[in-house]
């Protein structure tokens, strides 16, 4: 069955798990519905439609290009399954980050990949162990290969006097952008707005994670960006699984994802996933990193 068509009964699942009255059982057949962005949807749905349609798709056995969402979906699938929980699990539209969050706080939706400030405090929340440290992921300032002044930036001094694009729902890549201290900062609602306004020369650059692609390109809409050769940006945080409060299976599903997690890492499979859909690139290991104020001597956030 294809998710579309699993879309009517993922949500009378959750109408039936968080609406008045009496809760019904939690059954093993229920779905655990995961919110994807628009762009990445298809994606997602040819994942779970055929698992083994890429290898990617596969336990992450071939390079995923493009489609973060994607990442997260085959990881957590395959937590859950090391964590003794092997359920259906669907992925429903989602316009942008901030709805999906709203999506799980209210019971819609069940679990999502969320940096740790975007569920600290809230209590319509859970939160599983990190299942990527803080420090450990690095992005790259993405522009136009003909950019002379971006390909030439070195250091962070370079890099202010730049313009760069980002959506404001991306809430960690837009602090770390606003920390860089950028003189021109310019807020877009797609992703296909930031590319095309870098395309139009309206913006230098925007961050993006590094494309598993030899030459490290990524490409969306026809346009083609690359990232300055040599520097990089981390990302000062951690990231977790968050998972609704409003499910029955709120604290099952928790201890599931902190079982498979610790599994996981000890096989090696979270690395893979990550390296092989870009999250971490063994090719840019050594590039300068530029907001190293952002991180203590652990590779901690200070903000």
């Amino acid at each position: 069955m294809r998710i579309r068509q699993m879309l009517q009964a993922g949500f009378a699942v959750a109408v039936m798990l968080v609406g008045g009255g009496a809760v019904a059982p939690a059954h093993a057949d229920h779905p655990i519905i995961m919110p994807v962005r628009s762009d990445d949807l298809a994606g997602v749905q040819k994942c779970y439609d055929d698992p083994q349609s890429s290898a990617f798709c596969d336990k992450c056995a071939g390079p995923n290009n493009y489609n973060p969402s994607l990442t997260n979906y085959v990881i957590l699938r395959e937590t859950l399954k090391a964590g003794g929980m092997p359920v259906r699990l669907v992925g429903i539209d989602s316009p942008n980050s901030a709805r999906s969050r709203l999506m799980v706080e209210t019971g819609v939706a069940t679990v999502k990949a969320d940096w740790d400030f975007n569920m600290d405090g809230n209590n319509q929340l859970l939160k599983s162990d990190p299942f990527i440290e803080a420090g450990l992921l690095f992005k790259g300032l993405y522009g136009l290969a003909d950019n002379e002044a971006l390909q030439k930036a070195a250091d962070i001094g370079d890099v202010k006097d730049l313009s760069a694009v980002m959506n404001p729902n991306w809430r960690l890549d837009w602090q770390v952008l606003q920390a860089m201290e950028i003189t021109d900062l310019y807020p877009v609602s797609t992703k296909s707005q930031m590319f095309r306004l870098v395309a139009r020369h309206r913006a230098d650059f925007t961050l993006l994670e590094f494309s598993p692609r030899p030459d490290l390109m990524q490409e969306y809409d026809g346009i083609k960006l690359v990232p300055v050769v040599g520097v990089k940006v981390a990302m000062p945080n951690a990231q977790h699984f968050m998972v609704s409060r409003k499910s029955p299976r709120a604290q099952e599903i928790v201890a599931a994802l902190n079982r498979g997690l610790q599994i996981l890492k000890q096989t090696g499979l979270i690395s893979q996933c990550l390296a092989q859909g870009g999250l971490v690139n063994a090719s840019t290991r050594d590039w300068q990193v530029l907001n190293t104020r952002d991180l203590d001597g652990n590779g901690q956030r200070l903000f």
